[in-house]
């Protein structure tokens, strides 16, 4: 049996599964979070999946990471890790588009439709690209990233780790982003955002959120 495990059990899950079938070559989808209260199902369409929240499985399939916050990624892999699964290579989307065979994606990853990986890309694990967005030539993109929908990453980039970039975000060209950034949505990153500290950076040009 060639089934495939889902970390993550909301409505970002419910799509993911969808992109996963279309993929094809899985006989089965089991769904996993141990990290809501009293979730037990997940209804997609006319279907409902059990949601298995104690780590047991009878058969232990290859995994992806069905959730947008980069920090909630990291703790379900990390059990999912330690209860003795595997990673399954990036999933893409059979309407996603990764140009270029010398593109390396990492594993645990989800490419949504309509998606566009142009060359000499390169693709941490447990990224998440979600639906339209676009990454440009001679980009690095870290481990536990994740793109909202219509994301637009310019070329030559060097983004770090655990970063989330909000819907309709904006990356210009030959930036280096350090890590654990958010970016809100329809914001346009212009210059460098230097640093591994936590940050929200919001507006046009994206500037850090000034705290209250």
């Amino acid at each position: 049996m060639h089934g495939v495990i889902i970390l993550g059990a909301a409505g970002l899950a419910k799509e993911f599964a969808l992109y996963v079938r279309r993929a094809g070559g899985f006989d089965s989808l089991t769904f996993v979070n141990d990290l809501q209260d009293g979730q037990t199902t997940l209804t997609i369409g006319r279907e409902s999946f059990p949601v298995v929240k104690d780590w047991s499985f009878a058969h232990k399939h290859p995994f992806v990471v069905a959730v947008g916050s980069p920090g909630i990624k990291q703790l379900l892999v990390e059990r999912a890790l330690q209860a003795g699964l595997d990673p399954h290579p990036t999933i893409l989307d059979p309407a996603a588009h990764n140009l270029c065979g010398a593109n390396r994606l990492g594993v645990g990853g989800v490419v949504a439709p309509g998606c566009v990986i142009t060359t000499n890309v390169t693709l941490g694990d447990y990224v998440t690209l979600n639906l339209n967005s676009t990454v440009g030539h001679d980009t690095t993109m870290g481990s536990f990233c994740t793109t909202n929908p219509g994301v637009h990453i310019s070329g030559e980039c060097v983004i770090g780790s655990h970063n989330e970039f909000g819907t309709g975000c904006i990356v210009r060209d030959r930036l280096a982003i350090g890590s654990r950034k958010t970016f809100g949505a329809q914001s346009a990153v212009v210059k460098d955002v230097p640093g591994d500290h936590p940050e929200v950076l919001v507006g046009v040009p994206a500037k850090p959120l000034a705290r209250r």
